[in-house]
Parts: C-alpha cells; structure tokens; sequence
C-alpha cells in the first residue's frame, strides 16, 4: 500500500511538471544550418550565379513563398535584386514545425559570420581519387564512379545508374557550387545512400576541384560496350562457322572410308 502510494505521489509530480509531455521546440539555426546553409551558405550570401542569398532578398518575407520552395523545391533561373541564378534545389523533407522554424530564422536574417564555414582549396589529383574509389571517403559513402560517369571515366561508354557529371561545372555555376551542393544529396537517389555518411569538407572541395576540371573536357559518344558487344558476337559466329565446317568435312571423311 505504501509503494502504491509512493508511485502515484511520483506519477503526480511528473504530470505537474511543466516540461512533462512537453516536446522541445525545433531549433530554427540548426534545421537551417543541417538543411539549407550548403547551398545558401550559413552566411546567407549564396552561391553567385548558382544559389540565391537570403540576405536582403525581398522574397524571404513571403513565408507562403519560403514554405512552398522548401516542401516542393525549385528548378529554372529566379532573379533576386537584378541578378539571375539558375540551380536546382530539391524538396526538403521537415515536419511543419521545423517548417516553421526555419521560416522563422531565415526572416530573422541573423546569420553566421561568412567566414565560419570555409570550404578549403580543393586538389585535382585527391578529387579524382576520391571519385574513382581509389581513395575511401572518410564516413564509409560509396564512390562517385559507383553511379556516375565524368571526363575520361566512363563506364566503357555504356549507360550509368547516374548522370554523367562532366558537365556539373556549367550546371552549377563553378566549382564553389558543386562544393556546396555535395554538402547535401542534390537528388533523392543519393539521399538514402549517404544518409548519415556525408563527405567532409576536404571531400567535397577536392571533388569540387575534380569535376570543375573536366568543364573543357568532352565525352566521347561512341557507346564501347555495344561496339565490345557486336565484335564478340561476330567472333562468335565465325568461330562456330568454321566449327560447323570442320564438323561437317570430318563426317564426309568418314563417310568415305567406311565405303
């Protein structure tokens, strides 16, 4: 009787305590910082020619606006204060209350000082490693070649799970986007793959670096698998041709000398 007691004394206190059931409020800084400062930049200042900034962009104060780009995501040029930016920006997935949130912090416009999230000096050499799997990306993501043709590094010419990259440069708008972009799965393809495994800022840069390189490069268009493919085929059928032939002249040998 007296536990009985004891413990609905304590279920009591915990139904009065005012943080009891209470669910903690989504941080508008962090969703901001998890979600959107790869591309905006946690500045707020943009990609230039690739992602808008949300620093005197009169847009940020339609919350209607900022709610429809962020759930549905934006494709085709936007113009903000004169100046056109032309990048894709996928659908985020967040609850209506990290919505919310991060509406709430972007229209605040406190940003984090440009100079707190530095993407490094990205390396040709180290990005092209890191795009054929020769070099492991440190949090254990697959390599880019796994799905992705770019340059010199084609799949024999044969078709790919995944775009080809060669000309992610011009698509992006250089290589301080692409280095921003990769900060987050640019598609929903790439989401679940690198899904608590993302590339660190050294990664991204030399990546950045890598594809950036290849903007005066062209890819070949002869498919090699299907010329590989035809020529073994023909291969094939001579081969049993002449098979077929010797098979039969050796018959018409012993044919005649059993008469």
């Amino acid at each position: 009787m007296r536990m009985a007691l004891i413990v609905g004394a304590a279920a009591v206190a915990m139904m009065l305590s005012p943080s009891a059931g209470a669910q903690e409020e989504p941080d508008g800084r962090e969703i901001y910082l998890g979600s959107c400062a790869a591309c905006h930049q946690a500045s707020g200042a943009g990609v230039p020619g690739s992602f808008p900034p949300l620093v005197d962009n009169p847009n940020v104060q339609d919350a209607e606006y900022l709610r429809t780009v962020i759930l549905e995501g934006m494709s085709g040029p936007i113009d903000v204060n004169g100046v056109t930016y032309d990048a894709q920006m996928p659908a985020v997935t967040l609850t209506d209350a990290e919505v919310d949130a991060v509406i709430a912090y972007i229209q605040a416009g406190v940003f984090l000082p440009a100079d707190t999230a530095p993407v490094g000096e990205g390396g040709v050499a180290a990005g092209d490693r890191l795009f054929l799997g020769q070099v492991g990306l440190e949090n254990g993501g697959p390599a880019c070649h796994a799905c992705h043709s770019a340059g010199s590094h084609g799949n024999l010419g044969g078709p790919t799970l995944g775009p080809d990259l060669s000309d992610l440069a011009q698509r992006y708008g250089g290589t301080e986007a692409i280095a921003a972009a990769l900060a987050n799965p640019p598609s929903s393809t790439m989401e679940p793959v690198f899904d608590g495994k993302p590339l660190t800022d050294q990664e991204r840069a030399d990546l950045a670096a890598y594809l950036g390189s290849l903007s005066a490069r062209t890819k070949t268009p002869v498919d090699l698998m299907l010329i590989i493919g035809l020529g073994g085929a023909a291969v094939l059928f001579v081969a049993m041709h002449l098979l077929s032939k010797r098979n039969r002249i050796n018959y018409l040998q012993q044919l005649r000398s059993g008469s």
